[in-house]
């Protein structure tokens, strides 16, 4: 058997079960979350609050500014707290009982309240940017105009993640051992990158999950691995693993992916724009009443188009297999690393193929450890 390779074990009949209730239980309880986001969204619009909002505050200020900046943080208020109790049994409760989360429920909370705010932030700044180009005369349909907004924004919150956002939640320093380290620098540059900057991150603070991932755009990239990987992976699968993320970096995955993003909501807008004059009470896509539909139709057409979004995902991820594969020589420590994770992550390994296609970004665990497997010479 392949674990006598690997010095890693399969999981055993109680630990598949108790994975497949971790991974299926995890995904119904996010999607009941995405509906219930939805029918905040629908709710604020077609019970009229949004427009009683916009109206309240149109009394009191003469500044479209304030108007707009109103009902947008009004909106992402509101939507926020109904989704907390979501949030708050997804990400501490359940995670809690399963034994990945770390903090205390007060530690969570103010977390929470920090991602929150960003979140509302950005919400405000792209609100008022956005309806401040449906003002504009010669620019395209309203609904291109809105897209160019957004497309900056993606492309700016990719840039600043990295510098500005991730450290307001962990920290992030060079590789604590200089074995590692020096490996890593090794990998580096055989992959000709030899100033990429390979950091880690204090993920221990949250949890006990173990990840790395790269991330950055337009200068900001940087390669992280969660200090709970190199604690518990030994040296050749922290290769793999890194040279993994490696790929993403070389390959320009960043990019592309931004690439596609923009590209892929050129023609969700395209979509919006012949569907919300057909919902609209009012087709006046400027009125920031309708902020709620807008909305809604949005992250409605991306939760249906999960399948390609994620298809996406999962061509890239497969890629970067590969080249971390060949990058590291490491074949049998790739397998084991991904028979490892199953323990350490509870991943359920093997589940059905309609279910991969709709929500998974990486390909399933099972597909992975045997595609390592042809590289793999015990």
């Amino acid at each position: 058997m392949a674990w006598f390779a690997t010095g890693v074990a399969p999981l055993d009949p109680t630990e598949l079960a108790r994975a497949r209730q971790y991974l299926y239980g995890g995904l119904v309880g996010s999607t009941v979350a995405q509906l219930w986001l939805l029918a905040a969204l629908a709710g604020a619009y077609f019970s009229g609050a949004s427009a009683w909002a916009r109206q309240r505050l149109e009394r009191r200020f003469a500044s479209r500014w304030l108007v707009q900046g109103g009902v947008a943080a009004g909106l992402g208020v509101g939507v926020q707290l109904l989704l907390l109790p979501f949030d708050f049994y997804l990400d501490y409760v359940r995670e809690r009982a399963f034994g990945f989360q770390h903090q205390t429920a007060l530690a969570w909370l103010g977390q929470w309240g920090l991602s929150a705010l960003v979140t509302l932030v950005a919400l405000v700044v792209v609100v008022e940017l956005a309806y401040a180009a449906l003002g504009g005369r010669g620019l395209g349909a309203w609904w291109l105009r809105m897209w160019g907004v957004v497309a900056v924004g993606v492309v700016f919150a990719a840039a600043i993640q990295p510098v500005l956002i991730a450290p307001l939640f962990n920290r992030f320093t060079p590789v604590g051992d200089p074995a590692v380290s020096a490996a890593l620098g090794q990998l580096a540059r055989r992959a000709g990158i030899p100033h990429a900057e390979i950091l880690e991150v204090n993920a221990s603070r949250q949890s006990s999950h173990t990840n790395a991932y790269v991330f950055g755009l337009l200068g900001t990239e940087r390669i992280v691995v969660y200090d709970t990987l190199l604690r518990d992976q030994p040296l050749p699968e922290v290769e793999f693993v890194v040279g993994h993320e490696i790929g993403h970096y070389v390959l320009d995955h960043l990019a592309w992916g931004v690439a596609f993003t923009l590209l892929f909501l050129l023609g969700l807008f395209a979509l919006l724009g012949w569907l919300y004059p057909r919902l609209a009470r009012g087709p006046q896509p400027g009125d920031v009443a309708g902020l709620p539909l807008l909305l809604l139709l949005l992250f409605l057409m991306l939760f249906l188009a999960a399948p390609v979004t994620n298809g996406f995902s999962r061509w890239e991820e497969h890629q970067a297999d590969a080249y971390g594969l060949q990058l590291s020589g490491q074949g049998c420590a790739a397998v084991a690393s991904f028979q490892r994770e199953e323990h350490t992550d509870l991943i359920y390994p093997d589940p059905p193929a309609w279910m991969v296609a709709w929500f998974f970004t990486h390909p399933s665990q099972q597909q992975r450890i045997d595609f390592a497997r042809r590289f793999c010479r015990p």
